[in-house]
């Protein structure tokens, strides 16, 4: 005897879930400097010396950003004449006070401090010097910088009636 059997079966099973819809919202902070200098429309015009000679200036800069950051110091659009860049010598002092105009009455050494001919100094944020970390402070962060600069006593002659202009930028990058 043959039989056959069909078994047919069906099932059916449903799943379901729900959540309420997500609210989000993204927020951006501030990274603002100025100084003491540009914000009076001018670039600071530094003493001439002459070799064996120095002179020094003062430079306030002031954070009021909101996010943690950290400023370093370097140089751009460096350009020079004679080879003069190679006997400038640079020593910068991190502290507080001075900086108005570029006089340093009242400034207090409080931070460190780098010394460079002008020819060596960073021309880039990562290789910059005398890191500064910010807070995020709106209300305001201050630093000045002592900057002295000398011509060596050793400068040759062929370097006589050369020039050098150089921009020192400060600049902060959140962390």
């Amino acid at each position: 005897m043959l039989a056959t059997a069909l078994v047919w079966q069906s099932s059916y099973a449903g799943f379901g879930n729900s959540a309420g819809p997500l609210t989000t919202s993204v927020g951006t902070g501030t990274v603002e400097l100025t100084n003491s200098i540009s914000m009076f429309g001018a670039a600071l015009s530094l003493d001439e010396v002459l070799p064996g000679e120095s002179s020094t200036a003062c430079i306030a800069v002031r954070s009021t950003g909101s996010v943690p950051a950290e400023v370093r110091l370097y140089s751009d659009d460096k350009s020079d004449t004679r080879d003069l860049d190679r006997y400038i010598s640079l020593r910068m002092v991190a502290g507080t006070g001075g900086g108005q105009y570029g006089e340093c009455d009242g400034f207090v050494p409080s931070g460190p401090t780098t010394t460079s001919t002008l020819s060596s100094f960073p021309t880039s944020w990562s290789r910059g010097v005398l890191p500064w970390t910010l807070a995020g402070n709106p209300a305001g962060e201050n630093r000045t910088y002592q900057l002295t600069y000398s011509v060596s006593g050793n400068a040759p002659t062929s370097t006589k009636g050369g020039t050098v202009s150089v921009t020192f930028v400060w600049e902060a990058q959140t962390r």
